[in-house]
């Protein structure tokens, strides 16, 4: 019978990169003590994933680490499901002083980490890291999800996945002095950015906004309009 179980190559590690500060901060802190890093970037049909993406690759070639290997840019299309969801249309977008809740895109994570798990099963990849913060109050970012779903990959493709989210518990501000020295204005935490241009009127940029200001950094952010 034939045995569908898989081994990880020792040192290597995938990273769910969107573009973001958070996952950004990570990616660059992983690749520093990580032999192998992967960064994947999974399109749905997000209305800001072209300037997400463009930063991203700007942003790997400013930290300019050798162990980051270029993006893997994976395809799950949601727009047959959700074409009416803000995320896909632009309009209407949470607002500036909108509630983080607003955020949320149902069964984000798990359409990003299903996809990222075949990856990692196809590379022989045994860890998958993601930036959740500690405001994130939605389903499928508890444990109890993270746990079925490494159920799930195991019994599904034979591969021990690990999750890993080292910012579970901590701050955008935390995030963002952990990232001191970084060229953190190569990121877009923004709803309906220019490029590395962010709105400056969105839910999004008030808390990036905020987390500066909390850091007590410097944000070194363009703001299309001066924020609300």
């Amino acid at each position: 019978m034939r045995d569908y179980r898989i081994k990880p190559v020792p040192g290597r590690v995938a990273v769910l990169a969107s573009g973001g500060l958070d996952s950004s901060v990570m990616l660059a802190r992983i690749a520093r003590r990580r032999r192998e890093v992967f960064p994947l970037y999974i399109r749905t049909g997000l209305v800001w994933e072209k300037d997400e993406l463009a930063v991203l690759r700007q942003f790997i070639t400013a930290v300019g680490v050798e162990s980051i290997r270029p993006v893997s840019v994976l395809h799950v299309p949601m727009n047959d499901v959700a074409a009416d969801h803000w995320s896909m249309t632009g309009e209407q977008v949470p607002g500036y002083h909108a509630a983080l809740s607003s955020n949320y895109i149902p069964g984000r994570n798990l359409t990003l980490l299903s996809k990222a798990a075949v990856f990692c099963a196809r590379h022989r990849i045994g860890e998958v890291a993601m930036a959740l913060l500690e405001a994130n109050p939605f389903p499928d970012a508890q444990p109890m999800f993270f746990d079925a779903l490494i159920k799930a990959v195991d019994l599904g493709v034979g591969l021990r996945l690990r999750i890993s989210t080292p910012w579970v518990g901590k701050s955008k501000a935390e995030v963002i002095a952990l990232g001191r020295g970084l060229p953190l204005h190569l990121s877009v935490s923004c709803i309906k950015p220019r490029g590395a241009l962010h709105c400056g009127q969105c839910t999004k940029c008030a808390e990036r906004v905020e987390g500066f200001r909390l850091a007590g950094i410097t944000d070194p952010t363009r703001y299309r309009r001066p924020p609300a």
